[in-house]
């Protein structure tokens, strides 16, 4: 049983970090979208959570600034393993994406945020938090009308595509509440075959196709690995595995849905009215600088607290 709960633990939360960092960002059906390439990317992203989860276990991250510290190794393995936008205008793409929405948005607000709501908050909280959500979500689906890439779906392709995937990231928060039931144990040789597939990658696919990676990556892996280290040695054990721990009622996720109806309703007001804002510059103005700022922050907090106690 706690090899099962474990295994759905990290598909559950693969899930929810796809939903925030991929179905969210595109925030439509693409024309090279299939279900095949879905479950590849639902794959990759549970190979991150594995790695995500084993890092908040052993570094016994337990507030949201080591956290930030773990969601920039998983935002900078992300863009700059498993693609290599890290590389593409430096240095502001250091932060966007890899800090600006991976580390941010959906490990403090959707890994994190949603998850405490969930289990601590009242359902009225949960519903505003989930309405803040669904009115950004909306407002940055916009930006694609005017983007070479993008496209303008139309309202009911939009209502369709937010409500499927927000029915499944449902179903993913509510799995991962119930498999975190069982302590999540890291398994030596499931570990050493995830990294082992990493550094793989890296030296025969990423660093062939940007140079740059051999040089970038270690310095900002070990950055993030100075930061984590020190907060290990100075908190007890535990982590945020154990403090986000609980039930919520069915009513709790069932709220969760005010998230698609409002992203559905100001998507629907944009597209009557024809709005041509350009809301994912907007996002990238604040973001980005915000995301060197917040690592920044992470950092001086766990060396100074490691500082105070040894003093």
């Amino acid at each position: 049983m706690k090899t099962m709960k474990n295994f759905l633990l990290v598909l559950s939360t693969g899930y929810i970090f796809v939903y925030f960092s991929e179905h969210l960002f595109w925030a439509r059906v693409r024309p090279d979208d299939s279900l095949l390439s879905w479950l590849g990317t639902w794959a990759a992203y549970s190979l991150l959570a594995y790695v995500f989860l084993g890092l908040v276990t052993f570094f016994r991250v337990k507030n949201i600034w080591p956290l930030f510290l773990v969601g920039a190794a998983f935002g900078w393995l992300a863009e700059g393993v498993v693609v290599q936008t890290t590389y593409e205008m430096l240095p502001l793409s250091i932060s966007f994406t890899g800090l600006a929405w991976h580390a941010l948005l959906t490990v403090w607000v959707g890994w994190y945020a949603v998850r405490k709501a969930l289990l601590f908050s009242s359902t009225w909280s949960l519903i505003k938090l989930a309405g803040a959500i669904g009115v950004a979500y909306g407002l940055w689906a916009i930006f694609w009308w005017g983007e070479a890439d993008g496209g303008v779906a139309s309202i009911p392709e939009f209502a369709s595509f937010t409500f499927l995937t927000s029915l499944l990231v449902i179903l993913a928060y509510w799995l991962a509440v119930w498999s975190s039931s069982e302590p999540f144990v890291l398994n030596r040789r499931t570990l050493l075959g995830v990294a082992t597939l990493f550094v793989l990658y890296l030296v025969f696919i990423v660093i062939p196709a940007a140079p740059l990676a051999a040089l970038i990556l270690p310095v900002l892996l070990g950055l993030v690995y100075w930061g984590l280290r020190r907060n290990r040695l100075d908190e007890v054990e535990g982590s945020l595995m154990e403090d986000l721990r609980g039930q919520a009622s069915p009513w709790k996720y069932i709220s969760l849905l005010t998230l698609p109806l409002t992203a559905s309703g100001v998507y629907s007001l944009a597209t009557t009215l024809h709005l041509q804002w350009h809301t994912g510059w907007v996002l990238y103005a604040i973001t980005t600088p915000l995301g060197f700022f917040l690592f920044g922050v992470s950092l001086h907090k766990v060396l100074r607290m490691k500082k105070i106690s040894s003093g």
